[in-house]
């Protein structure tokens, strides 16, 4: 005989990248264990390949290509789920950062209170002078771990803007195709202000991050530690 199939509840949040509402459920039995496994062997990609999967199995929107996701959307997604799937409460123990006082503080945060920050100063057209200019697109997870595994060379830059530029426009034209040879011979030809301007799209990108102001139990002394990127968040 068949066992009967239990069904999982079904929740609402919205993309931040994209604003669009879409339906998910919390992750099964199943997939904890994939996300464990991956957690405990601190490889990059296996984690990266462990949320993605996650995500795509979560979502009961159809037509959402996880592959496509923003850092901080797969960030955002996956603490909305991991809430509705193992609690919205996590306990922390905070601790001083420097000092004699070796005392840990307990702290309950909530993580349907962690929502992604956007700088004002965010701009995805970036004018280069001479009525030439570039939009910029969202870098995927995938090119973000790229360049975090290249440890921020010099070259892992240039590929990450390389492969975020969406299209170069002038006063009259808009540049949508081009080789990747001859956008690299593009960027080549900026010079050092014109190639920080670009830059300055990746050091103001949204960010999933939290700020929490506590109070020392034993000493009395008041911190603020900023939690930033999942890990952080399962401490």
């Amino acid at each position: 005989m068949t066992l009967p199939r239990l069904t999982a509840p079904e929740f609402e949040t919205v993309i931040p990248s994209s604003k669009e509402k879409i339906k998910f459920r919390p992750f099964l039995v199943k997939e904890e264990k994939i996300l464990y496994m991956a957690l405990e062997s601190r490889e990059s990609n296996d984690i990266k390949n462990a949320l993605l999967s996650v995500i795509d199995s979560c979502i009961l929107t159809p037509g959402i290509d996880v592959e496509k996701f923003a850092t901080y959307d797969v960030e955002y997604l996956f603490l909305r789920i991991r809430a509705k799937s193992v609690g919205e409460v996590i306990n922390l123990n905070l601790k001083h950062q420097n000092g004699e006082c070796q005392h840990e503080t307990p702290y309950q945060l909530n993580l349907e209170n962690i929502e992604v920050m956007f700088n004002k100063e965010h701009r995805d057209k970036i004018d280069l002078g001479n009525n030439i200019g570039i939009k910029m697109k969202m870098p995927s997870l995938n090119k973000v771990l790229s360049l975090q595994d290249s440890e921020g060379s010099v070259d892992g830059i240039f590929n990450l803007i390389l492969n975020s530029i969406e299209y170069v426009y002038d006063n009259d034209n808009i540049y949508e195709e081009f080789t990747e040879p001859e956008l690299k011979e593009f960027l080549e030809s900026l010079t050092q202000d014109q190639f920080t301007e670009i830059q300055k799209f990746f050091d103001t990108l949204p960010k999933l991050y939290h700020d929490i102001t506590w109070k020392c139990e034993n000493c009395g002394k008041t911190e603020t530690v900023r939690l930033e990127g999942l890990r952080s968040f399962f401490t």
